[in-house]
């Protein structure tokens, strides 16, 4: 018998198959994942500068199965979506990125700022 944990689980694999966008991810001159499927999101960050300063960010979300990617990401990591570049990061001393099922651990959530936009 199927619990509501592992039916929620194939909805989510069956969401890749639905909502996913192709992209390369790259550490310096090497891809190390070329044309994985990655689902989009955003992740708004917010914190207070040492000087009192709120500081309100927003970052797209890339999606990817851990199968796919193969390894951990890193800051200054390239993403290559739509012709353009996203740079891994987050603000404020952040993770780059989190388990985005953290009980299977079979997605994680890479947080990038759009690098041809600045």
């Amino acid at each position: 018998m199927d619990s509501i944990f592992s039916n929620g689980e194939k909805m989510l694999r069956g969401a890749f198959d639905y909502a996913s966008r192709r992209i390369d991810y790259r550490r310096g001159i090497k891809t190390l994942a070329a044309n994985i499927p990655a689902k989009l999101g955003k992740t708004v960050f917010r914190y207070t500068t040492p000087h009192g300063m709120a500081i309100r960010t927003e970052q797209r979300d890339f999606i990817c199965r851990f199968e796919d990617i193969g390894i951990k990401p890193a800051t200054g990591d390239e993403i290559v979506y739509g012709g353009e570049i996203f740079v891994v990061c987050a603000p404020n001393n952040e993770p780059c990125w989190k388990w985005h099922t953290r009980a299977t651990r079979a997605e994680i959530r890479i947080h990038a700022k759009n690098a041809s936009a600045e």
